[in-house]
């Protein structure tokens, strides 16, 4: 190779290092522009907003806020939730960041020459633009920029607080929540009145609060059973709406303008009572519901609708026990298995049939088990399989008498006082009449 030759290589071989030393330079120099913080980058408080818009997943919003209230901009019908829209601005009071990256030049590197998602806020002190980019391959924390030239690794995710869907921000109609559940009323093709009575003596025992009100005669009701029937209708579906722009004039096309049935429940929350109607209609193979004077009417399950709105009563309501004993009243039982009849004294803690201290526990625990599974009127027409009288301590309700009939293979036909509750299993009375049988085995 001559000296000319030589010379060139050398020359390629000076500019190649050059290059790496500018590329090594330029990098050294990019990576310390990177900085660790804890540092607020941006701040707003809901009040000073007079518009927050945004867009993600190719979905685009925009919320405009008067005189304290938040308004779709593009539909002023829309019934926007107000507090899903302070609970979703409180993420952006304060956003902080981790990282900061300064003088970048190369915004595609964190996902932002094409953001995930971008979100503008507007006060009268101007306009800030948030843009989301992708998640840093290290730590998993969002970049974002301000439009500043800088970008930033935020502390929390903004992003997976922004809405795609409207309807996510849509206000719900639903029955507000409740230190005390004081009444439910039906009125329509199911029609009852609950009340809440709890230091009321209604019955013979403490262990119901809730009662049936039929013209000023009260029936125990399940405390459990009224409080999941008011849950199942705050829990109904209000995501699936048909209209939010209702009014009177409409009311027929969702078999509203006179409901099937309506139910009003009244609640008391930090000592102020209130109430909440909802009316269900039918229209064809439809069901609709309103809460009070709403636009917004709610499609509702069909099957949803007859097995439990349309069902309600006093059968879906009333306790499945037989007795609710409160076994601290109980003065004696007198049981009656075939032709025999033993009575049960109670003297303290202990039960004496005569002079003998019996175990009662299986006893009093077959008494508690008996419960309805088929409630019915039937009278009985066989026959009488057992039958106990409990002795009170209770003035008002001294005795109770339960009375058990054949009925078929499976079940026993139960009366209480006389009245027909329904169908127990035959082995739970079995149970009854195998445990009286082992306290009197012996005994003369």
């Amino acid at each position: 190779m001559n000296r000319q030759k030589k010379l060139a290589v050398l020359v390629g071989v000076l500019v190649a290092l050059c290059a790496i030393i500018a590329i090594v330079s330029g990098v050294q120099k990019h990576m310390d522009t990177i900085s660790t913080v804890d540092e607020e980058i941006f701040a707003t408080a809901e009040s000073a907003l007079t518009e927050v818009s945004w867009t993600k997943d190719g979905t685009s919003l925009t919320f405009t806020q008067t005189d304290d209230t938040w308004s779709d901009a593009s539909d002023a019908a829309f019934p926007v939730d107000q507090d899903k829209m302070t609970e979703f601005l409180e993420h952006f009071e304060s956003v902080h960041a981790s990282f900061i990256i300064e003088d970048v030049e190369d915004f595609g590197q964190y996902g932002l020459d094409t953001p995930s998602c971008t979100i503008t806020f507007t006060s009268a002190d101007g306009v800030t633009t948030l843009q989301m980019g992708d998640y840093s391959a290290m730590d998993e924390k969002r970049y974002l920029t301000l439009g500043d030239g800088t970008v930033y690794l935020i502390d929390d995710d903004l992003e997976q607080y922004i809405a795609t869907d409207r309807d996510d921000l849509m206000r719900q109609d639903n029955i507000p929540d409740y230190d005390t559940l004081d009444g439910l009323t039906a009125t329509g093709e199911t029609a009852f009145t609950v009340e809440h009575h709890p230091d009321e003596a209604l019955t013979y025992t403490d262990a119901y609060e809730y009662y049936l009100n039929e013209n000023g005669s009260y029936k125990a009701l399940s405390t459990t059973k009224v409080e999941d029937f008011v849950t199942t209708l705050k829990d109904l579906d209000r995501t699936d709406y048909a209209t939010y722009t209702a009014d009177a004039s409409v009311l027929g096309d969702y078999g509203l303008d006179t409901p099937a049935v309506t139910f009003t429940v009244t609640t008391t929350a930090d000592e102020e009572q209130s109430t909440a109607t909802l009316a269900f209609g039918k229209k064809g193979d439809n069901c609709y519901m309103r809460m009070d004077d709403s636009p917004i009417i709610y499609k509702v399950d069909a099957d949803t609708y007859d097995d439990t709105i349309a069902a309600a009563g006093y059968d879906t309501l009333r306790p499945d026990e037989v007795l609710a004993l409160n076994w601290d009243d109980v003065q004696s039982i007198d049981f009656t298995i075939g032709d025999t009849t033993y009575t049960v004294d109670k003297k303290g803690d202990t039960y004496q049939i005569g002079d003998d201290v019996v175990e009662f526990d299986d006893v009093s625990a077959a008494v508690d088990g008996l419960v309805v599974n088929e409630f019915n009127t039937e009278s009985p027409s066989k026959k009488q399989e057992a039958a106990f009288t409990v002795h009170l301590d209770n003035d008002a309700f001294p005795t109770l008498t339960v009375t058990v009939y054949q009925y078929d293979g499976d079940n026993c036909l139960v009366q209480l006082d006389g009245t027909t509750l329904g169908l127990v299993s035959r082995s739970l009375v079995v149970d009854l009449t195998e445990a009286v049988n082992a306290i009197t085995l012996g005994l003369e």
